[in-house]
């Protein structure tokens, strides 16, 4: 029988179990256009995009029943503060942004009964080698999987994707249950012509780059996504595209769409209008409406339907739809081993501690499963990154393939089509391998052999025939 700090923490795993939707935190460095992500993934306007302090703190997005705002402060009681307008983060949260742990926003929003959705401020500290706040790493630590947002890739990326991972060793978040996001695509370049084919080339690089830190990186035009999945573009819009296509020429319009500011101030159309369709679709956007708007299109759905279609949303969706969801019972149990461990050895009761006792078996044996070993994996692969951990490469593949599995472990290094039979000695190759290693004289590198010597052992006897 459980009792005290213990009971309660394995109740509330117990509901986080039973809960339907998955968790999905939106990370990545300040300005990286994660809150344009956000609504875009939540089809709604809720996210503050500005920079206003309500970006400095960690948001939850989940499902209600009735539209409300929860404040949890750093001390004190939890309240309820006024939502703004369509329902999303106010710019007031009652007290000081520096002085809230969390908010919460809850919306009657169907997404929302299949991912919760959480907000976390930018990661930049820790490309300097600080910390991430005590209320963030609580909130990714909880989640189930990860999209790292990313606008122009580099070294900075990289080095906050690697810190990120050594701040949350011991977490339920792996490397195939991370998603790199490339925001931005029509930055990319000088901004002229079509961005997808240097996006796709970027993309496929840094996945190539990052491999052990992400499982790919996806390219998206982030305005375009959420106008054409939000709530924000009206008949409105689409009849000031249908007026600026009508007004303007080929010359005209290439040097209204040559910056923001030739924009705002020789594009014929109303102030109002021209800086409301600069905010929601940007240049990029705006020139891929009125090309749509020349091809015939008309009204707001036909215009955000094709928009949809130029954003690369959909591919995302598809992406988190297979790594995320069908994975979901898996992203599940390793957050759950996670929120467990702090309470397995702290018994107050001889009942107690044989309960605990009990737990740690069953936990033991369940870690031992090569799809629950994936976040230590991703650690191991962090650490790698950050040159404390020396690996030979057909090692790193050995750890890279065990960490990005999303089929069965055991076939990895191995042809899709590979009978069950050449499991057993493919395993067996790489046991030797990391028995090796696990004799080195350096006790990191050691510890890590030891892992997965164990993965590949219990992957070699899981298919040796008698």
């Amino acid at each position: 029988m459980l009792t005290g700090r213990a009971a309660e923490t394995v109740d509330a795993v117990v509901a986080r179990l039973a809960e339907e939707a998955l968790r999905v935190a939106v990370g990545g460095r300040v300005n990286a256009g994660k809150s344009t992500l956000v609504n875009a993934l939540l089809g709604q306007s809720l996210a503050a995009t500005d920079a206003t302090e309500c970006t400095t703190v960690v948001t939850w997005f989940r499902y209600h029943h009735h539209n409300r705002v929860e404040v949890t402060p750093r001390t004190g009681p939890a309240y309820h503060v006024p939502s703004a307008p369509g329902g999303g983060v106010p710019a007031d949260l009652g007290r000081p942004a520096a002085q809230v742990a969390r908010v919460a926003v809850e919306v009657s929003n169907a997404v929302l009964k299949r991912h919760t959705v959480v907000d976390t401020p930018g990661l930049d500290s820790l490309t300097g080698g600080g910390a991430l706040d005590r209320d963030s790493l609580a909130a990714l630590a909880s989640c189930d999987a990860l999209l790292f947002v990313m606008p122009h890739p580099g070294q900075r990326e990289q080095e906050s994707l690697t810190a990120l991972r050594a701040a949350m060793d011991g977490s339920g978040l792996a490397v195939r249950n991370t998603l790199g996001v490339l925001s931005r695509i029509d930055q990319l370049g000088d901004g002229y012509g079509d961005p997808w084919p240097q996006a796709d080339r970027i993309a496929t690089r840094y996945a190539a780059r990052l491999r052990g830190l992400v499982s790919d990186v996806i390219p998206i035009a982030g305005l375009l996504a959420e106008a054409a999945l939000g709530d924000s573009f009206t008949e409105s819009d689409a009849f000031a595209l249908q007026d600026l296509a009508h007004a303007t020429s080929p010359e005209l319009r290439g040097r209204i769409l040559y910056s923001p500011e030739d924009f705002l101030a020789e594009a014929p159309v109303g102030g109002e209008a021209r800086a409301r369709l600069l905010s929601l679709l940007g240049l990029y956007g705006i020139g891929e409406a009125l090309a749509l708007v020349d091809d015939g299109a008309r009204g707001a759905v036909r215009i955000t339907r094709a928009l949809r279609a130029r954003s690369g949303i959909d591919r995302l969706l598809d992406t988190m739809r297979t790594t995320f969801t069908e994975d979901a019972d898996v992203l599940r149990a390793q957050s759950a081993i996670t929120a467990l461990d702090p309470v397995l050895w702290s018994p107050s009761t001889p009942a107690e501690a044989t309960a605990l006792s009990a737990l740690r078996a069953t936990l033991d044996r369940l870690r031992r499963l090569p799809a629950l070993r994936q976040s230590e994996y991703a650690t191991l692969l962090a650490e790698f990154h950050a040159g404390r951990l020396p690996l030979p490469p057909p090692a790193v593949q050995d750890l890279i393939d065990l960490a990005t599995a999303r089929t069965d472990p055991a076939r990895v290094g191995l042809p899709p089509t590979a009978p069950t039979s050449e499991i057993p000695p493919a395993a067996d190759e790489r046991i030797r391998r990391w028995r090796r290693l696990e004799s080195d004289y350096r006790l990191p590198l050691s510890r890590a052999a030891q892992s997965l010597r164990e993965t590949y052992e219990s992957i070699y006897y899981h298919y040796k025939t008698p």
